[in-house]
């Protein structure tokens, strides 16, 4: 079995003593080495945001990286803390790949770490192209698993069942990443090294500019803190944006792949829709939101009652008091306590939802204001402005 490229990167770090970083082309980290001795301020800012910063980017953009075919030292800057570097450019079948960076705290290496070097280049080279390629290949089974496409769909079905790791599985689930942090580029490229599944044979992933999917296979229930873990992970190179993960629920075979990849994406519209408080948003706990995700949003807007529409319209703190009311069964106490009211104001309020037509004491007239009131929301009209 081909080594991996972090045991590539951990061993060369290790022999020769100094930390190593792995970048794609657009300079972005790959995977890092261990730490040894000294550093700076580029290898700790790249770590830490697992991003590499524009003024990084900038700064080596003026040594022509992009040109060179063998090893090569770039200089540093004492008074940017930024220390020399040896640039090692990593092309396989003709193609730059990528760039392996090594720290050199006094800006020179010996004859063995140059013979090191040379001898790590090449397998390294060779590793990040097999794993592009083998990505480009996960990407296009993933897109054939959740496409529309009934005969690309049983082609991708036929094709996970061939690997061991997913054909053994006792359930498999499609998990999706999108919100307004999926923009930024460095985001997408994060999601597509990361480790959704402990062991990567049990994972296959899909990035596009839409969304990013991850199939995985389980042997028991999502693990909810993982998932959260690698969110939180993306969300450092994200700029500020929001990044949600919708879960989609574990089917037993490749034929619910399709399935579990739709309730995921609808998790995730619920989830920005709505403001979700949690930004892992699993199928499963959406409750009367799995119903109204799956109408078209005309239908979902002519089942609202026109007279919620129109209390919304013309007293909107009535119905955020109706709907915290709701939201505890019409416990009184309960809800005057959560909005910091008076009983005296609670049943005020109340009283303008009976002077709008609704009987609150009719189930059917508190089924139609709670769903209404979830209805409008999942529309973008509730809260209003």
């Amino acid at each position: 079995m081909n080594p991996s490229l972090q045991e590539l990167v951990t061993a060369l770090s290790r022999d020769l003593d100094l930390p190593v970083v792995l970048e794609d082309t657009d300079q972005q980290p790959l995977v890092h080495g261990p730490h040894h001795g000294p550093t700076d301020r580029m290898r700790l800012d790249t770590i830490l945001h697992g991003s590499t910063s524009e003024r990084t980017v900038e700064w080596f953009r003026r040594f022509d990286l992009a040109n060179h075919t063998e090893p090569f030292v770039v200089p540093g800057d004492p008074d940017d803390d930024i220390l020399p570097r040896l640039c090692i450019p990593l092309r396989w079948d003709g193609r730059l790949l990528g760039y392996a960076w090594v720290l050199l705290p006094d800006g020179t290496l010996d004859e063995a770490g140059w013979a090191t070097v040379a001898r790590a280049a090449e397998p390294l080279a060779e590793v990040l192209g097999l794993e592009r390629l083998s990505r480009l290949q996960e990407g296009r089974l993933v897109e054939d698993l959740i496409g529309s496409d009934p005969d690309r769909r049983q082609r991708g079905q036929v094709q996970l069942e061939a690997r061991r790791a997913f054909d053994a599985a006792a359930g498999l689930l499609v998990v999706v990443c999108g919100g307004p942090g999926w923009a930024v580029p460095a985001v997408r490229r994060a999601f597509a090294i990361q480790r959704w599944a402990a062991d990567p044979a049990r994972q296959l992933r899909h990035v596009d500019v839409e969304e990013g999917v991850v199939v995985v296979a389980l042997d028991e229930g999502p693990d909810r803190e993982a998932l959260e873990r690698v969110r939180t992970q993306l969300e450092r190179v994200a700029d500020g944006q929001r990044l949600v993960v919708g879960v989609g629920p574990t089917v037993p075979t490749a034929g619910g792949v399709h399935r579990s990849h739709l309730r995921a994406r609808q998790a995730l519209v619920v989830a920005l829709r709505t403001g979700a408080p949690v930004p892992v948003v699993a199928w499963g706990d959406l409750g009367v939101h799995r119903l109204l995700v799956q109408l078209p949003r005309d239908g979902l807007a002519e089942g609202i009652d026109p007279r919620l529409a129109g209390l919304v319209d013309r007293d909107p703190e009535v119905v955020a008091t109706l709907e915290a009311w709701l939201d505890r069964a019409g416990a009184v106490a309960a809800t005057a306590e959560a909005l910091h009211v008076h009983r005296t104001t609670l049943y005020a309020r109340l009283d303008k939802v009976a002077e709008a037509g609704f009987d609150l004491q009719d189930g059917s007239d508190r089924l139609a204001l709670h769903v209404g009131i979830a209805a409008l929301r999942l529309l973008g009209r509730w809260p209003t402005a």
